[in-house]
Parts: structure tokens; sequence; C-alpha cells
């Protein structure tokens, strides 16, 4: 369906769909991003106030280079299905701390484009005891810390293959892999669901979903031994049912925009119009 635009949603849906491996395609392209000496100024002095930040509360934080939203465009397959298309270009986690991170509010002032934008790769796990789990982020992240959020990261340079290719899918079994011990053979149906942008960061993010067999136990004693457990105080679950969805939201402190487009994706993925429709109404 088409998704109506209401300012209550706190993301903008850019695509939606089901787009398997062969459905996604990205590649890179060396044009630098727009900017001015203004937005440079910014970046330079907010990296040099976060690092000292982080090295006072002894919390590590380093640059790193990752990948940016440039366009997008939905296409045909080969196989007559729907196709994502997307071109990223070069960034930096310091670009991405001086600008959508600590200055969203300014993007209709300096222009989005010249933001560093770094795509978001995070994942909606389904469960084999029918609940759906998200993570609690700790106080060790730099944003959203103490939200329910889904879990990964973003597209890094290690992404890109030789020919220019990205391999998105890579992405989001690496980041599984380090904040929950999953391996890709754990990972049943894995799709991407959609793209959006949120309204707090306006950071655009990929939005996976994939069907475990594991029980939430199970996956819960899969990451107290990840590497990267650290990066959430807890995971937390809900019924993969319809009229729990906004009740969970509704019940939530603190939850991420990515959280909450997740789950709007999923509902309309898992039962459909009317269901989206609902949800629109009543959020």
């Amino acid at each position: 369906m088409a998704i109506k635009e209401t300012g209550r949603l706190p993301f903008t849906v850019l695509a939606i769909g089901q787009f398997g491996p062969s459905q996604l395609n990205a590649r890179h392209v060396d044009t630098p991003r727009a900017t001015t000496d203004e937005i440079e100024r910014q970046i330079a002095e907010e990296w040099t106030r976060q690092t000292a930040l982080a090295a006072a509360a002894d919390r590590l934080l380093f640059n790193g280079d990752m990948l940016r939203y440039v366009s997008h465009e939905i296409g045909a397959s080969s196989d007559g299905n729907a196709c994502l298309n997307l071109v990223v270009g070069p960034t930096c986690y310091r670009d991405f701390v001086g600008t959508n991170l600590y200055y969203g509010s300014r993007t209709r002032e300096l222009g989005w484009h010249r933001f560093a934008n770094p795509v978001g790769t995070t994942a909606t796990l389904r469960t084999a005891d029918g609940k759906i789990a998200y993570g609690l982020r700790s106080q060790r992240v730099s944003f959203h810390a103490g939200h329910v959020h889904t879990f990964g990261g973003a597209l890094e340079a290690s992404d890109r293959h030789p020919d220019g290719s990205i391999d998105v899918f890579a992405s989001v079994c690496r980041e599984l892999k380090e904040e929950l011990d999953l391996d890709a053979a754990d990972l049943h149906d894995l799709n991407c669901t959609g793209l959006i942008r949120d309204s707090q960061i306006h950071q655009p993010e990929m939005l996976f979903e994939t069907r475990l067999e594991l029980t939430m136990a199970q996956l819960r004693k899969k990451w107290l031994d990840a590497e990267s457990a650290d990066e959430h105080d807890d995971l937390v679950e809900l019924a993969d049912a319809p009229e729990a969805i906004l009740p969970f939201i509704r019940s939530c402190e603190l939850i991420a925009p990515v959280a909450i487009g997740a789950l709007f994706f999923h509902g309309q993925h898992a039962w459909g119009d009317a269901w989206t429709t609902k949800f629109i109404d009543d959020f």
C-alpha cells in the first residue's frame, strides 16, 4: 500500500517491501559529501568535544569509515519482483557525530544532503516461541542510550567489494554476530523490509527481519556470550501478535524511532493494510 504521511510517526518511509539478497542491490560511488566551511567547523568542534567527554568517562570513541546514503529507487529484478537499488558514498563516524548525531535539528537549515547520513542496518528478530526481540541499549553507546532499539549497526567500508558492490546482508550478519553471537546459519528467511529516515537524527536505516529457530530464553543465553553483549543492558520481548504492537510501544519508557519503524513494517507485512491503517490512526 502507499503509506500516507503523518507527522505523528517518528520516521519517514522511503521504501517498503520484501527484499531478499537478489532484490537488494547496493553500489558505491566516490562522490564526496557536499559541505560548507561552517559544517566542517561544526564537525571538528563537536568531535573534539565528544572525544574529551569519552576520555573523561573512560569510554572508547574512535573514527571509522562508513557508507552514506546518496540515493535509492525501486525497480524490478530479473524474476519480475520489486527490487531496492541503493547508491552509497564515503563518510565516517566523525562526520556522523558532527552532523546527524548532535545536529539533526539543523537538517533543514544546512541541507540533509550535506550531512554524513550513514546507512543503518538493523534487524527485528522473531523467535521460535512467538516473540519479537529487541535490545535495551546501555549507557556505553553514543546515542539512544536506555532506549529499546533494533539490533545492528551501519554499513562500513569493509562491506564494499572491489567492484563497488556492497554486501548489505553481510553487514547485518556481522552486527548480529557481535551483539548476540548469532551465526548466519541461525538467521532464517533474512530479508530487508524497507528503508526509513528517523525524525530525530535523520539517519537512513535499512530495516531487516529474520526468523530464529531459538526460543527467547535460548537467544538470551547466546547474547550473554556475545563479544559486544555490553551494548545492551537487557533484551526485551513482545508477543508477535497484531494487538500487541501499540501497547508495547506505549509501555516503553524510551523507544527509538527505528524500533517503532521496524514494528510498523513488521505489522504491514504480517497483517496487511487494515492493520497498517489502524496503527497510523491510533498512534
